[in-house]
């Protein structure tokens, strides 16, 4: 119930700026935000290989699954669950999330959360048979939540469109709240972004980080994000992204170099995500070519009942596509 004098809507948390409000000569054209991305991975070479600070970013992972593992006694497998339909409804999401992700500039970072947001609420609260819509509208609020997080830059909602719906502002907003609510607002995860250098000082890798990357996005649609530590999926790209190729033995050996892989449990992650890096796998991923600035049946609930009165409308004719930003 409302008290006298207080007043509180959406609109009011929203940020009230606009492009206006930018400097217009901070500009980046794509050679140079190539130029950032470069210099982004360079900065983590020379900082983030810091074993204390490895062992921080450890803790707080470590920390974040023990709570999951309270609240879910299932789902321990790195794979996607088999349910056909959610597996075709998660993949038309991710694959949406970095198509749009590269139509706006957006940076891997962002992308990587997104998907990652998506999990985790998916973790949580299931999307009903046979409502596509609903998967799409959380994907909206999934990147957009991300892309707050990680970029200098946000389009507005009504250009973060997916073809066939026309998602009211209102109805993203709402399903942005909902999405927050779930995640508890912890929305500062930590990403394989932040181990690959890592990783490939211990490993004495020399192969690029970039390659690292693309073999994460290529593999994002089939490893369950939830299931599968940072650290984890970050030690297979960098040893996915090897000229060798490895067997279990040669795998445990060289996780033998780290502190991070004490557990059979941990190993056999490291070694799950390798296995699905290095198998046939889509082609049509896009990875992003730049950096960023009680029981589960209990836990469950539906999303079309919380956002049962969304305002959305379906759209028939085919969206105008948006150019990117900065070309």
């Amino acid at each position: 119930m409302d008290e006298p004098g207080c007043s509180l809507s959406i609109s009011s948390l929203l940020c009230q700026e606009d492009a206006t409000d930018l400097d217009p000569d901070l500009d980046l054209d794509l050679e140079f935000e190539d130029e950032l991305c470069q210099a982004y991975l360079l900065l983590k070479d020379a900082i983030f290989t810091d074993e204390e600070y490895i062992q921080e970013l450890a803790s707080r992972e470590r920390s974040s699954f023990e709570r999951q593992d309270r609240e879910f006694s299932s789902c321990d497998e790195c794979l996607v669950p088999a349910d056909n339909w959610f597996k075709r409804a998660r993949s038309d999401a991710i694959r949406w999330i970095l198509n749009t992700t590269a139509r706006f500039g957006f940076g891997f970072q962002t992308a990587y959360l997104a998907v990652a947001y998506l999990d985790r609420f998916l973790r949580r609260r299931r999307i009903d048979n046979g409502k596509p819509w609903a998967t799409g509208l959380l994907s909206t609020a999934c990147l957009s939540v991300a892309a707050k997080m990680e970029e200098r830059r946000v389009p507005p909602l009504s250009e973060m469109q997916i073809e066939g719906y026309a998602f009211d502002s209102n109805a993203v907003q709402r399903m942005e709240l909902l999405l927050l609510d779930t995640l508890q607002w912890r929305t500062n995860c930590v990403t394989p972004f932040d181990y690959l250098s890592y990783f490939r000082s211990k490993f004495q890798c020399e192969e690029s980080l970039h390659k690292a990357i693309d073999f994460i996005f290529a593999a994002i649609d089939a490893i369950n994000l939830t299931a599968c530590r940072s650290s984890a999926v970050a030690a297979a790209a960098i040893l996915a992204a090897s000229s060798e190729i490895y067997s279990k033995e040669l795998l445990e050996t060289k996780m033998s170099t780290t502190s991070l892989f004490q557990s059979f449990s941990e190993k056999e992650h490291v070694f799950s995500c390798y296995s699905i890096m290095t198998q046939d796998l889509p082609k049509n991923m896009i990875t992003p070519k730049r950096s960023s600035s009680s029981e589960a049946s209990e836990n469950y609930s539906s999303i079309t009942v919380a956002i049962d009165s969304a305002s959305i409308s379906s759209s028939r004719t085919k969206r105008r596509r948006i150019e990117k930003l900065g070309s």
